[in-house]
């Protein structure tokens, strides 16, 4: 490797963070799989390639949190001639004797987030792919090869993990930061720079009440992947499994996303992602969550009218305030409907992910008493049958997380769960069962996560239910798209899906001990040919809404 001077900041994420996965971020749930023995160069090139360079040779596109990092230093008085945003597999053109920083941000790299930590165990078998791709941009020969000079700083929402896990050190890790404060962040960046030691952890103010984050924080100044634009930040729900609901919300002014949302399109994007813990809260200042109807409409509205967007992805919603405002749902899918980012027998659809969690009105009351607001928690599985009923009339189909094994569960919150999920059979859905994993910042930290050796039956039935539902509903959309000739989707769908299946169900029976042999009764189950769904929602709740 030739010596080069390169920049003196040097900001990146691993590759399956720098990628768009194909424009799809539900897809992007795959990298907490495990890759399995298919080569890293593959999946690379197959499921998380990036975006063409710009002509610089600097990324095009890059995380939203990596972004506003970019834009904190460029209004901390960094020029822009000094700080590189780049792809991995470019390090090598941009560290080199004159860079001081190399700034890493990840969501998830040490594999413990909720999908990685349950599939990896599941699919594909070893090291999630995040983790994989995380070890490989930390141990990159420009890094090594410059670290006597230069100071790693790991941030992100998953930064906590290195420390969790004791591998900062070992990776080479300078400084784990630890929240998004633009001030601590900018002092942190300068110390770096003058050659100082860092503290092992740096903590930039993770609290919300602490700053005004609507004045400190900064727009972007370059595009991010998906057309990320945050409209929100926080939740203020207090579920105690989850980080960003045990911060209160903060709404982003109309006038500060429509900037974003121009600067996405001005620079290539015509797709624009809503980035929020809940689309329908946007504008709300009740204490008991009931949404604001004029202000999600108008919001959604003026991004769907903005010149150059043609499609619109809410990161996350949540259910109680569809089973409030029927009403709300109408309106936003006249809007949204116009603009979707996917497809349902080609038909457009609109989603969102959601959280269920559980049917326990025990457990909801115990670790999310305020998810159901303004509704009681013996009312949950009500709130959830409802508003999938209003979702699915208006062409909504969430995707839907559930956890398993959180603290205190037991068979008959499970069974309730069962039951719950029962209720849901006719409705259109993607479900993602979640083994419990206690994160950074959340009540049940110091909680033990649930793992796949100590799932019970109920566990397991629940788990495949999950995933035949998944395969009933998605499959003959999911092969119409990429085998629209009939006789390729009958071969696929009788013969390759079910032999590989059984090749694959076999592997776990003989690898993973008792609960492999479940997993492959699973996943022969799932493999075998299914009729088309040809379900039709019943429209439960139309007098509702037009009343």
């Amino acid at each position: 490797m030739e010596n080069i001077k390169g920049k003196k900041i040097v900001l990146t994420a691993s590759a399956t963070e720098m990628s768009d996965w194909i424009n799809n971020p539900f897809i992007a749930f795959a990298g907490g799989f495990g890759k399995g023995p298919i080569p890293l160069s593959y999946v690379r090139k197959t499921l998380y390639p990036h975006h063409p360079q710009l002509p610089d040779g600097q990324a095009s596109y890059a995380p939203y949190g990596l972004r506003k990092v970019e834009s904190i230093l460029l209004g901390g008085g960094f020029s822009k001639d000094d700080i590189a945003v780049v792809y991995p597999e470019d390090l090598d053109r941009f560290i080199g004797s004159e860079t001081k920083i190399v700034g890493i941000s990840s969501m998830d790299p040490t594999g413990m987030g909720y999908v990685s930590k349950t599939y990896s165990s599941i699919v594909g078998g070893g090291e999630p792919m995040n983790r994989i791709e995380f070890r490989k941009l930390i141990e990159h020969p420009a890094i090594k090869k410059y670290k006597a000079n230069l100071k790693v700083i790991v941030g992100g929402y998953g930064s906590w993990q290195l420390e969790r896990q004791n591998v900062s050190k070992s990776f080479g890790v300078d400084c784990v930061l630890m929240g998004g404060r633009p001030g601590p962040i900018v002092e942190l960046f300068k110390k770096a720079l003058r050659g100082e030691e860092l503290p092992r952890i740096a903590k930039a103010d993770e609290s919300l009440d602490n700053w005004n984050y609507n004045q400190e924080m900064p727009l972007t100044q370059h595009v991010a992947l998906h057309g990320a634009v945050e409209i929100s930040k926080g939740c203020g729900r207090n579920c105690q499994f989850c980080t960003p609901t045990m911060q209160h919300k903060i709404d982003v002014p109309m006038d500060k996303i429509m900037k974003e949302v121009a600067l996405s399109v001005a620079q290539g994007s015509d797709h624009i992602t809503l980035i929020t813990e809940d689309l329908f809260l946007y504008g709300s200042k009740e204490s008991r969550f009931i949404p604001n109807r004029e202000a999600v409409v108008k919001l959604c509205k003026s991004v769907a009218d903005y010149p150059g967007v043609k499609s619109i992805q809410a990161a996350h919603m949540s259910l109680a305030p569809v089973y409030h405002d029927p009403k709300m749902i109408q309106q936003l899918a006249e809007i949204l409907i116009e603009k979707p980012s996917y497809s349902f027998s080609k038909k457009p659809i609109i989603t969102a992910e959601t959280g269920i969690e559980t049917g326990s009105p025990r457990l909801m009351k115990k670790y999310m008493a305020g998810k159901m607001l303004p509704f009681q928690p013996e009312q949950w599985q009500d709130v959830v049958t409802n508003a999938f009923g209003i979702l699915n009339d208006n062409d909504w189909f969430p995707l839907a997380t559930l956890i398993i094994g959180l603290p205190d569960e037991k068979e008959e919150d499970m069974l309730q769960t069962l039951e719950l999920m029962d209720k849901l059979k006719d409705y259109n859905a993607f479900y993602v069962p979640l083994f419990f994993v206690p994160l950074e910042n959340c009540v049940l930290m110091k909680q033990k996560g649930a793992e796949m050796d100590s799932l019970s039956k109920a566990r397991w039935d629940f788990f495949i239910k999950c995933w035949e539902y998944n395969v009933k509903i998605w499959k003959p959309t999911f092969l119409e798209n990429r085998l629209p000739h009939p006789l390729a989707y009958k071969a696929f769908d009788k013969v390759v899906i079910p032999y590989f299946g059984k090749i694959f169900g076999a592997y776990y029976g003989l690898t993973r001990g008792a609960s492999g042999q479940q997993f492959k009764e699973a996943v022969y189950q799932l493999s075998m040919p299914m009729p088309d769904n040809g379900r039709k929602v019943k429209g439960k709740t139309k007098q509702k809404i037009e009343a």
